[in-house]
């Protein structure tokens, strides 16, 4: 039997159970991807949830805008990791001709739908479920990566990005975004009155954490951003939000904005 996909809405009710998950969400240590594959088997209305949110397309057409300069190969093929319903894969379509669209997830469910997504769109591909690392894929078999907000569910994640540089290869490109840690009591406050699905296990990384990793993993940063301040659909507010980043400090950015963007490629 199919289950019940979940309605959001502002609730207390069941808050308390909610609270608890979020604790143990925050604090246990480790956690596998098989664990992060179970939570997102739950969020059933994954598409419809993100359809609505303008925070999550933002992911994609700033993506492309900070790293279009570095995009001039006449085919590619494509690493999405963490996929979920391949909706980056097919962003990605829409701009450059995909050879071979790979999709690896840790999801059953969030897999069901990138093949749905996938076989619509008529995009050449392969999807691939994983419950451990390392990623089963040849070193640099990819001239392009996509990593949207998943750095933050890999418990491992130095070792991961470690995997990302192994698989694009030497003149490829690894998108990688992840939200700021500032913003860790907006997604734990969201879950709890009910207004947005939970991120499940995850730790949000500080910046200089990322760096680090990127360093050990013998990769650079060819250009970076941060982006949303006002995670609202209403018009005003998205036109308000563009103000900001187009004319806040830089400094003030990288504190207060809720989503950190990485173009990265292998030294």
């Amino acid at each position: 039997m199919e289950k019940e996909k979940k309605q959001y809405y502002f609730t207390l009710k069941g808050a308390l159970k909610r609270i608890k998950d979020e604790y143990k969400y925050f604090t246990e240590r480790p956690w596998s991807l098989e664990d992060v594959g179970n939570f997102w088997n739950t969020v059933l209305d994954y598409d419809v949830i993100n359809t609505e949110i303008y925070p999550y397309y933002r992911r994609f057409t700033n993506s492309y805008s900070l790293s279009k300069k570095y995009i001039t190969k006449n085919s590619y093929t494509v690493l999405d990791v963490q996929s979920r319903s391949a909706k980056g894969t097919e962003f990605w379509n829409g701009i450059i001709n995909i050879e071979l669209a790979v999709c690896v997830d840790f999801s059953d469910y969030l897999i069901s739908l990138a093949k749905n997504r996938l076989e619509n769109a008529n995009i050449p591909n392969k999807l691939i479920k994983i419950s451990e690392l390392p990623v089963p894929l040849g070193d640099s078999s990819f001239n392009l990566i996509l990593c949207y907000e998943t750095i933050e569910h890999i418990f491992h994640y130095d070792y991961f990005i470690k995997e990302l540089s192994r698989l694009v290869t030497k003149d490829g490109i690894i998108i990688l975004t992840c939200p700021a840690v500032s913003w860790e009591w907006v997604h734990w406050l969201s879950a709890i009155i009910n207004i947005n699905h939970s991120e499940g296990p995850h730790r949000f990384l500080k910046s200089s954490q990322l760096s680090q990793s990127f360093k050990n993993a013998n990769l650079k940063i060819l250009s970076e951003n941060n982006t949303i301040l006002l995670p609202f659909n209403n018009k005003v507010s998205i036109a308000f939000d563009s103000l900001l980043e187009k004319y806040m400090p830089t400094f003030l950015k990288s504190t207060f904005m809720l989503r950190r963007t990485y173009i990265l490629q292998r030294i």
